[in-house]
């Protein structure tokens, strides 16, 4: 039986496949909107929000399957399988599918404070070179998200990788019972999430759950992270242990060097592997911040049998994903640097110096909240000031700005509080911005800077 079929699905659920069998496309989705021809759609009850309700989108926009907990305005042309409650039976689907999977197979975990998503981004391209990696499209780092990975995995893969994020203690734990991985992966650990962790020690400790996988074998860490390394020290005999970062690691990140000519990025360093080969690394991401993901990339390819020097040429080609990073080049000639997507205090950080040190005719900062970081909320803001001095002008948009004004002794920019719209701040960046300048917009989702950079890209730009 293949295990991409209708029955199968059923089987997994211990339900009865309601309708033809057939084969879906290899791709669940829970959003209509993004439903394609042959795709499976899974209706899950929300708190606001019934998923039900938009099974007759799902499949007029070409779903062959539905999964659900009513059979309720499915044609009976439209296979279906019914389960008491698909929050809870996707799991146990996906782990019954894992353990099925024919293949010897590795299974990757990558959580962190920074940099999961775009260090699952350039593994899986250096993977990609010698393996079959199978991966979620989007940051499916839920339990259900990697459920629904999990369900379209090829029966050919030989290497799953997932992404677990977490914002609560026993998050991560909890889908690593589900999915053991076998090699675990920690890229940072910084103040995030601090209203449901308390301090970085909260953190460290929700973070330090993707390495109680009854399968590991080996640990990806920061290196120069000092809680990530004495962590890594305590973890039991029988797991190998592999830092990444710019001091004394395993994989150490030498003479970075990152500049921007004529909009196009440019980054580049050496990297320093186990047995003393030096790996020359090129790529078109922003800042030198952007150098640890891709050695977790090469570090955990090398020790999967990829040859070094085809990792790092796979990543070559590779620039900043959406909202975190992408640059573009506006009609006015200005260079946008997008890094929309989320903030806490260590990617705001990272993200200022880079964008500060540019040479550029004027620099220009939208800077929305970090959010989500508790009673120490403020003072993580304060502690941004002085990374604000390298900019011509920044604009400030949140509650928290408005509170913590005025910026006592704050010489340099112009610090401008914004709250009025979005629309109106597009308006008033598109009068401003000419050739030669850049700007970098960074917040967290919550402040929804991403319609700004909708708004400035919308009459075009590459």
């Amino acid at each position: 039986m293949g295990m991409n079929t209708f029955s199968f699905i059923a089987e997994l659920a211990g339900s009865k496949l309601r309708g033809p069998d057939g084969v879906f496309s290899g791709r669940l989705l829970a959003d209509s909107r993004l439903v394609r021809k042959g795709d499976a759609f899974v209706a899950f009850r929300g708190e606001n929000t019934d998923g039900h309700t938009f099974i007759p989108d799902a499949i007029a926009r070409g779903a062959s399957l539905i999964i659900c907990e009513e059979d309720r305005d499915i044609p009976s042309p439209v296979a279906s399988v019914k389960v008491s409650d698909t929050y809870k039976a996707l799991p146990a689907m996906a782990e019954k599918r894992l353990s099925r999977h024919g293949k010897k197979l590795h299974v990757i975990a990558i959580t962190g404070s920074v940099g999961k998503t775009t260090t699952r981004d350039y593994l899986v391209r250096c993977l990609k070179t010698s393996m079959k990696v199978h991966s979620a499209e989007h940051s499916y780092n839920t339990l259900i998200g990697c459920s629904m990975t999990i369900l379209a995995l090829p029966e050919e893969s030989e290497v799953l990788v997932l992404e677990m994020g977490t914002n609560h203690p026993g998050e991560i734990g909890e889908m690593v019972r589900f999915f053991p991985p076998t090699i675990s992966v920690i890229t940072e650990v910084a103040p995030a999430h601090l209203e449901g962790f308390g301090s970085v020690e909260g953190v460290l400790e929700a973070k330090m759950e993707i390495a109680g996988s009854s399968a590991l074998q080996s640990f990806f860490f920061n290196g120069d992270n000092p809680l990530l390394v004495r962590a890594a020290s305590r973890l039991p005999a029988g797991i190998a242990g592999f830092s990444a970062g710019t001091g004394e690691c395993d994989y150490r990140i030498l003479a970075p060097v990152f500049s921007i000519e004529k909009g196009i990025p440019e980054l580049s360093f050496s990297l320093e592997i186990p047995g003393g080969d030096i790996l020359a690394v090129q790529s078109g991401a922003f800042g030198k911040h952007a150098a640890y993901p891709m050695a977790f990339a090469i570090g955990i390819s090398t020790r999967l049998g990829v040859p070094g020097e085809k990792a790092a040429a796979a990543l070559k080609g590779t620039h900043s994903l959406e909202g975190r990073g992408l640059i573009r080049t506006l009609n006015s000639g200005a260079c946008l640097i997008d890094d929309s997507y989320n903030a806490n205090p260590a990617s705001m950080s990272a993200v200022l110096r880079a964008a500060g040190e540019m040479e550029t005719r004027r620099t220009y900062a939208v800077v929305g909240e970090m959010l989500e970081l508790g009673e120490r909320g403020d003072d993580f803001h304060r502690d941004l000031l002085p990374l604000l001095r390298s900019f011509d002008t920044v604009w400030l948009v949140g509650k928290t700005w408005e509170r913590i004004a005025p910026f006592d002794g704050q010489a340099g920019p112009r610090l401008v509080l914004w709250s009025d719209s979005l629309q109106k701040l597009g308006d008033c960046l598109g009068k401003e911005l000419g050739k030669g300048d850049a700007i970098v917009i960074k917040g967290s989702h919550g402040n929804r800077l991403d319609r700004l950079v909708d708004i400035l890209c919308r009459e075009g730009s590459s």
